[in-house]
């Protein structure tokens, strides 16, 4: 790093966006806020990526409106503030080149006192250097064969590369050693030793995107504290107007939303050379515990676990719940959304800020900021991690559209409905899986060598039922009515699984017609592809039921 070099990420372009005619443009930071009504979309390398920049982008958003909040009358509630934002043509930009121009020489990637998002002199005892493809998230260690990128690409970084993968790095860098770096106080025989992923690792990450750029950062930006009636705190501070520091801290806890949208999971200095970076120090920042942090980190859900409560005699404990790379977002609703019951007084699970903001803001007691009307895509995004978190297995990155009306109180009734679709619609197709274990029984075969093809029939109907789900979905809004909604989603699901089953029965061969000898609950039953169709359209009835059903208890069975 020389005196000379220097990168401004305010006015440096280094921010990849979609406008609306779909080209990708590279712009800074005070272009893209200038501009965002103009802009779709992020669109940088990965869609986690995407995620870590829009956090920073929004801490900015609070900070620069935290000024204005301290002048307006005390009786006028977030929600109205909100609504303000949200009927302006643009952003309030005086107030962000304000807070920019304040802050401006803590966003040069190479200033000599404080580089943005990194430690200046941090070093390690031997003053080695770690190539940058350690912060590249799409190079996995060892193994390049899959990746896009070779050579140059992974011995150097332009500005604007190093500067994604800089604040992507921060977010969801990998667990496991790191290198131990002089004057830090943990390390021990010359490592840092492991402290988890990085901060969003931790997250099954969920934003809100709009039709532009400006109505993303809009719908993320929670302009509330902890209560509806109050607004976020003073204190609350991104990473660069917090004082410098060395090295990580093991027992540091967020004051907010800007300060864990920033959160330093890792010390980083970059190293740059003729105009690249061409190499960097890397090792632990500050820890965080990922235990209820529900009132800080807006942008995941949570859940009890009664084994943390447990292992730790606490009630409650909240962790994130976190996507999975087999299961689609829409499957998952009831994690986000559930119903379940209370116990000892604390709910079960907590839906994401972002989405309960939403949901403030579109009901009466918000003051229907934002219409019932309007479409919202949910956005779900994040890493699967192996090896105990120490490499990159999966990117999850999936959407679902759904109403501002659901997330609502007045709404309440049909994100139950969809909830209560998603659990009967996982049922109706275990009973699909359930035929294809009996057809193999009748055929002659052992139930217990079905899972294979009783996982891959699931796995098929849960694709053929993926786009009906969101389209269903996606129109439940002000003017649904329940009971006609779920009759509607029962009737296509029923008649799709209906159509696969009879598939499977046409398929098999004439000795699964003719049937075979099972062991069922101590009894002898004699299975045929006849009566395993059967004993599923009764299943089927069960989990979908129709008004006019008539289901048949007797003689029924799974096969299992």
């Amino acid at each position: 790093m020389t005196e000379q070099t220097t990168f401004n990420l305010i006015d440096e372009p280094w921010i990849h966006v979609r406008d609306s005619i779909g080209a990708i443009q590279e712009v800074s930071v005070l272009e893209l806020f200038r501009q965002s009504s103009r802009f779709k979309c992020l669109a940088n390398d990965l869609p986690t990526q995407d995620f870590a920049i829009l956090r920073v982008l929004l801490a900015i958003l609070q900070r620069s409106i935290s000024p204005m909040l301290n002048d307006l009358d005390e009786d006028i509630k977030p929600a109205e503030i909100w609504g303000k934002l949200w009927e302006s043509s643009e952003l309030p930009m005086n107030d962000i080149r304000a807070y920019l121009s304040k802050w401006h020489d803590y966003f040069d990637l190479f200033d000599s006192e404080h580089p943005f998002m990194q430690v200046p002199g941090l070093r390690t005892p031997k003053d080695e250097l770690q190539p940058v493809s350690k912060i590249i998230a799409d190079v996995p260690d060892g193994d390049r064969l899959f990746s896009l990128r070779s050579g140059c690409k992974l011995s150097s970084l332009t500005f604007s590369e190093a500067a994604r993968w800089l604040i992507h790095v921060e977010a969801f860098d990998t667990a496991g050693i790191k290198s131990g770096v002089v004057g830090d106080p943990n390390v021990k025989g010359g490592k840092s030793y492991p402290r988890g992923t990085g901060w969003a690792g931790n997250l099954g990450g969920i934003f809100i995107e709009g039709n532009t750029l400006r109505e993303t950062l809009l719908l993320n930006l929670i302009v509330r504290g902890n209560e509806d009636d109050e607004l976020f705190p003073d204190n609350d501070l991104p990473a660069w107007e917090q004082p410098l520091k060395c090295y990580g801290n093991l027992s540091k806890v967020p004051k907010g939303r800007a300060d864990i949208f920033t959160w330093q999971s890792r010390c980083v200095r970059l190293v740059c050379q003729e105009g690249l970076v061409i190499g960097l120090v890397l090792t632990n920042g500050d820890k965080l515990e990922a235990r209820n942090m529900h009132k800080s980190e807006a942008m995941t859900a949570w859940r009890r676990s009664p084994n943390q409560e447990k292992k730790l005699d606490r009630v409650p404990i909240y962790l994130p719940i976190t996507h999975k790379s087999n299961r689609a977002l829409w499957r998952g609703l009831n994690s986000i959304f559930s119903t379940e019951s209370q116990k000892e007084g604390f709910p079960n699970t907590f839906a994401p800020d972002v989405l309960i903001w939403a949901g403030f803001l579109a009901s009466t007691n918000g003051g229907k900021k934002l219409s019932q009307r309007k479409v919202l895509q949910v956005h779900g995004v994040g890493f699967e991690y192996g090896t105990q978190s120490s490499i990159v297995t999966e990117l999850i990155d999936d959407t679902i559209f759904l109403s501002p009306f659901l997330l609502s109180i007045e709404g309440s009734a049909l994100m139950t409905l969809a909830c209560n679709c998603v659990d009967c619609t996982d049922h109706a197709v275990s009973a699909l899986g359930d035929l294809v274990t009996n057809l193999l029984v009748a055929a002659g075969g052992d139930s217990s060598d079905a899972s294979s093809l009783t996982d891959r029939a699931k796995a098929e109907a849960y694709f053929e039922l993926d786009s009906l789900f969101r389209c269903w979905l996606a129109n439940l809004g002000v003017d649904s009515r329940p009971d006609v909604a779920r009759d509607q989603w029962y009737r296509q699901a029923r008649k799709l699984l209906s159509s696969m089953a009879r598939k499977y029965v046409m398929e098999v061969g004439p000795d699964a017609v003719t049937g075979s000898l099972k062991k069922y609950r101590e009894k002898s039953i004699w299975i045929t592809a006849a009566k395993a169709e059967a004993w599923f359209r009764s299943a089927l009835k069960k989990s979908l039921p129709l008004e006019g059903d008539i289901i048949r208890e007797e003689g029924s069975t799974s096969g299992k």
